[in-house]
């Protein structure tokens, strides 16, 4: 029944764009994507059994229609006849799940329904969706953006975030001011000044007598630009907050905690070289809406990853997930409270026709990441009493080298080395707390004739104080014609049983805004990472679809 639905949507959709357009009707836009897995029934070699329902599928329609300053629109998902595996629970059955009418001009924007915000940075305030890790976290209420001035905004939300199929039971509202004390187009200089407010109210009837039913986060930044240097700041606040453990329960301490967040961003532009460095301490900085939300539900703030974003296969099998707040081991010992730490990456371009830079140019980035953990004393956190804990080791380390060359117009290679200190125990639950991994990559792509291309990769991951070494490849073909096929193979030979190949294959279809994927192959166990928000992913096996198209 619903693919019928869907289907009976989409025929409205395409029937509607022409006469929509073309009669200046307005403008009607969509997108659709959808998710299909059929799982095999076991495969023993990764310790895989499939449920009962087997075949499992995402699917997301999303239709916006604006005629002059108004604007409608509505998502509606299905997840027949359960989510793909490692998406929540919460994420089953079918229905219309955003849905607002908004009027907008020059300097004013109103919507009531479903939206996206984010306040600065989003250290106090994000709503956002990403169908990869499971997040759609749009809040339902009401938002007024005013812009009286080039120099000044001003933005007011209040409402529930969306929950799977429902909302979540605290009420949030806020607001956000940012002014321009200095724009220069021709010179290109801003100095920007920005004031973020938030509470969060959710009721409590429980037993325990100190838990407050307003917390409030308060923050402010400053950005300023001028030519090739940008410099940021930002300093944000957490009221009094009772204590959640791992397990999303209230721990039984007397004692509320606020909470902080301190981070310097500055950037530096040259001609061919370029720095970037952020510098970060988050200390009980991690808020939901719901404080008994399960994982990554009901995200109330964004504390992203500030490292290194990987996009190979093996350097994305040990992800940092930011210690932003309390966290435990089983029974209530205290992990962490927090991180400290940051990034500082360098670039380099080699102009061609240069010495290094050879005929055709060469390109250069270095980048090293570190985060501590935060030393923290006190007699009464959890039922274990846990007294002057100290934890200032290091939580993640990654020194990253990269060389792009191209060696003539057809063909360009990339070799990257990294090293990497990853504290297991710490981030997963369990393992060392000194994993320590070196990865060496080479990629080469050669483009043929007729937009015809071929692309490998070759990967290696030496591990000490882990399960051991990794070995991975991938090959991709682009036929120039709509068509590409690939193939990809991770292997962790030194595994327990003996080795095990996460191998996967499939083919491609693209045209204009059509793509169908069709795979089949293994996923590995781990977690999925965007930004440093993850999912944690179950081992599996069997044929994947994807299917995405926009008009």
């Amino acid at each position: 029944m619903l693919y019928k639905y869907m289907c009976f949507i989409l025929l409205i959709c395409f029937s509607c764009i022409s006469n929509a357009q073309n009669k200046k009707l307005g403008k009607l836009t969509g997108f659709y994507e959808s998710f299909l897995q059929n799982y095999n029934k076991k495969d023993e070699k990764i310790g895989f059994v499939a449920p009962d329902d087997r075949l499992r599928s995402n699917h997301y329609l999303k239709i916006d229609y604006t005629y002059k300053n108004i604007s409608v629109g509505l998502q509606t998902e299905a997840y027949e006849k359960n989510a793909l595996l490692g998406y929540p629970e919460i994420f089953k059955g079918n229905g219309i799940t955003n849905y607002y009418v908004g009027y907008s001009t020059k300097k004013l924007a109103v919507t009531l329904g479903n939206f996206y915000e984010q306040f600065g940075n989003g250290a106090i305030f994000r709503s956002w969706e990403d169908r990869q890790i499971g997040i759609n976290n749009a809040l339902f209420g009401g938002k007024i953006v005013l812009k009286p001035t080039n120099y000044l905004a001003i933005k007011a939300i209040a409402g529930k975030k969306r929950n799977g199929f429902t909302y979540s039971d605290a009420f949030t509202y806020g607001a956000d001011v940012e002014v321009n004390l200095l724009k220069d187009t021709n010179n290109q200089k801003s100095l920007q000044l920005g004031l973020s407010f938030l509470n969060n109210r959710e009721s409590y009837d429980g037993s325990l007598s100190n838990i407050p039913t307003n917390v409030q986060f308060l923050s402010t930044r400053v950005n300023y630009s001028s030519g090739n240097v940008i410099l940021g700041a930002e300093v944000a606040l957490k009221t009094n907050d009772v204590v959640i453990n791992d397990l999303g329960n209230v721990t039984s301490n007397t004692k509320n905690f606020s909470g902080n967040l301190i981070q310097l961003n500055g950037n530096f532009i040259g001609e061919s070289s370029g720095i970037n460095m952020v510098l970060r301490q988050v200390n009980n900085f991690g808020a939901k809406t719901n404080r008994l939300a399960p994982l990554n539900q009901l995200l109330l703030n964004y504390i992203p990853a500030l490292t290194k974003q990987h996009h190979y296969s093996l350097t994305n099998i040990y992800v940092y997930n930011p210690q932003a707040r309390f966290s435990f081991f089983p029974g209530e010992i205290l992990n962490s409270v927090g991180e400290i730490g940051g990034k500082i990456e360098w670039y380099k371009n080699f102009a061609k026709k240069t010495k290094w830079g050879g005929k055709y140019g060469m390109q250069l980035n270095v980048s090293f990441a570190q985060y501590n953990g935060l030393e923290f004393s006190t007699p009464d956190v959890g039922t274990t009493k846990v007294s002057n804990f100290k934890s200032n080791q290091i939580n993640f380390r990654d020194f990253h080298v990269e060389i792009k060359k191209n060696w003539n117009k057809q063909f360009k290679t990339s070799f990257s080395y990294i090293n990497l200190l990853y504290n297991q125990q710490l981030i997963e639950g369990f393992g060392s707390t000194a994993l320590t991994a070196n990865t060496v990559v080479a990629d080469g792509t050669y483009k043929f004739k007729k937009g015809q291309s071929l692309k490998m990769d070759v990967q290696h991951m030496w591990v000490k104080n882990g399960k051991g070494n990794w070995a991975a490849t991938t090959i991709e073909y682009a036929t120039g014609n709509m068509l590409s096929f690939f193939f990809s193979d991770l292997y962790h030979y030194q595994n327990a049983s003996g080795g095990v190949h996460y191998y996967n294959g499939g083919l491609a279809f693209t045209k204009n805004t059509i793509r169908v994927m069709a795979s089949y192959g293994r996923q590995r166990e781990g977690l999925i990472c965007v930004g440093g928000v993850c999912r944690l992913v179950p081992a599996s096996s069997g044929f994947n679809l994807t299917t995405s198209f926009s008009f």
